[in-house]
């Protein structure tokens, strides 16, 4: 018998690349389940073949639905903007949750900051809060401790909560297991696939010719650029890198978050004329792009956890694509693409790998041949449909498990540990009350009782 399926998950026109995954994998999940689709409220999904072959629902329907299918599947990232709605349904209504993060810095922006470029975030912070310096920091830690309270938003109660979990990389299923040792986990790949209206071939020269790169040797980066995406080192490599390709320009495909000044960037380097910030485009559009560019630049750092989309869709499209060594990415080979070390040679070894491919064209093509055929070989949108059907019906058919037990406070203790390890980092010391004030104030409302 089919498995009738609620299916929560963002859909376009929101701006986030986990609508492009959803919609690219719900067809082919269609054809061996009965599926419903569950959104958040205010916006109207715009892909037509969505919107014609499934029933779409307010959230706010289900419960009053529940009991008309076998299984919940929750679409789960790390930006509460998108997945927020989804936490109480998650608590009360046990499902399956496809986890494409399993480090949510968007409410624990200590780990983020422990582990990350702390020079962009004060950047980044000054930008967001009008503030200065550690003071920015402080205000910045207390707001997002502060988006914690009622959003219980750590992975480790959110697979308390779940049935099973679904994640796309080895790294994020041992990073699950570790945390929840008896959690029901299943490692799938990350599938490719094209958006309906996709060309068999993509007319690039046209494209070219939109932004004013014909005829230039160009490099292009993809997505929602955000401080992780090393978009200052880019820049920088790309502006020596124009010593030995005058020719060179760059493409930004994609849109910025408003607290990452991108365009400001591009003008301190003196980059006006070279560096292209297209905007955001539909999903549609945005793979056509794909396309355009000689190389291509994704580069993450620090990660959290999840697989990243596009370097996927760059391989499936056969383009030569320079990555960040991280561990999400361990399950990508080289021979397929270029990685780099996120250490401090990092803008060095980018430009040198520029030059080295910028000069030979072969190795270019190879690469991307390489990558062509390790994505259609491993990473088949039907197949890989297939195997989420299958973990479906086994959790469906499953006993329950017992709740993984969790300290007291264990969360919050973590919390505040790793909060004052960011703090030592900035050289606030036990002395400073206006910096402590209203990181303290925060955690204290955070563990209040009411």
């Amino acid at each position: 018998m089919r498995l009738r399926l609620a299916f929560f998950t963002p859909l376009a026109p929101q701006q986030t690349a986990l609508a492009d995954h959803s919609e690219g994998l719900l067809p082919y999940l269609a054809r061996g389940a009965d599926i419903d689709l569950f959104i958040d409220e205010g916006y109207k999904p715009s892909t037509p073949q969505i919107v014609g072959q499934f029933d779409i629902y307010s959230y706010r329907a289900f419960r009053r639905r529940a009991a008309d299918y076998d299984l919940p599947v929750y679409v789960m990232g790390n930006n509460n903007d998108f997945h927020g709605y989804m936490h109480e349904l998650m608590r009360d209504f046990p499902g399956v949750v496809i986890f494409h993060d399993t480090d949510f810095q968007h409410y624990f922006v200590a780990r983020t900051l422990q582990r990350g470029d702390v020079a962009t975030y004060q950047a980044e912070m000054e930008y967001a809060y009008g503030q200065t310096g550690r003071q920015a920091t402080a205000l910045a830690l207390a707001g997002e401790i502060e988006k914690l309270r009622g959003a219980f938003p750590l992975v480790e109660r959110l697979v308390d909560w779940s049935r099973g979990a679904i994640v796309y990389n080895e790294f994020a299923y041992r990073d699950l297991l570790q945390r929840r040792p008896r959690a029901r986990v299943r490692h799938l790949n990350y599938h490719f696939y094209l958006p309906p209206g996709f060309p068999v071939n993509v007319d690039v020269e046209a494209l070219r010719r939109r932004w004013g790169v014909d005829g230039c040797f160009v490099v292009g980066t993809f997505g929602l650029f955000i401080p992780d995406k090393r978009i200052e080192v880019c820049l920088r490599a790309f502006q020596r890198f124009l010593d030995i390709r005058p020719d060179a320009r760059y493409l930004l495909v994609g849109d910025h978050s408003p607290a990452y000044d991108v365009p400001g960037l591009i003008r301190s380097n003196a980059l006006e004329d070279r560096v292209t910030l297209t905007g955001w485009m539909d999903a549609l559009q945005f793979v056509q792009h794909l396309c355009v560019p000689d190389i291509t630049i994704h580069l993450r750092h620090p990660h959290i956890g999840g697989t990243l989309y596009t370097p996927i869709r760059l391989w499936g499209l056969g383009q030569p694509t320079i990555l960040s060594d991280i561990e999400p990415l361990a399950d990508l080979p080289e021979g397929c693409c270029a990685k780099i070390p996120p250490d401090e040679y990092e803008e060095d070894t980018l430009l040198e790998i520029l030059k080295y491919l910028a000069e030979h064209q072969e190795l270019r093509r190879q690469m991307g041949d390489n990558a062509r055929q390790f994505v259609h070989r491993h990473h088949n949108v039907a197949h890989i449909a297939r195997q989420h059907l299958d973990f479906f019906e086994e959790v469906v058919s499953a006993p329950a498990r017992p709740v993984e037990p969790t300290a007291p406070n264990s969360w919050t203790s973590q919390l505040v540990q790793e909060s004052a390890a960011v703090l030592a980092h900035w050289g606030v010391s036990e002395q400073d009350d206006a910096l402590l004030a209203p990181i303290a104030a925060a955690i204290a409302q955070l563990t209040s009782p009411g």
